[in-house]
């Protein structure tokens, strides 16, 4: 993620949440990534806009597959036409769905 906000120029929530960037606090940014915390013991239900323009969709995508290959129960549902703050507002038209 830090790689993609660099690309576009944009402020990195994370970096400021974290202290520094990875370069600068390294041991932090492992210890607080899913995927270098895989496999995790519970099952997980991950949801992506397919709009997102904030956290592009390849990286819970790429997530997904690294879970699965490591034995983990998940699942990956990609919500089709939300971007990235619909996901969490409950009227949002792809918020209807079931499983």
């Amino acid at each position: 993620m830090w790689e993609i906000h660099e690309q576009k120029g944009m402020k990195s929530h994370v970096a400021a949440l974290l202290g520094g960037t990875p370069e600068e606090v390294c041991e932090r940014y492992k210890m607080t990534s899913p995927i270098e915390l895989l496999p995790m013991k519970v099952e997980q239900v991950l949801l992506h806009g397919e709009l997102d323009r904030h956290v592009p969709v390849e990286l819970s995508k790429n997530y997904y597959q690294n879970a699965m290959k490591k034995g983990c129960k998940v699942r990956l549902i990609v919500l089709q036409r939300i971007e990235h703050f619909k996901i969490i507002e409950p009227t949002s038209p792809g918020m209807g769905f079931s499983y």
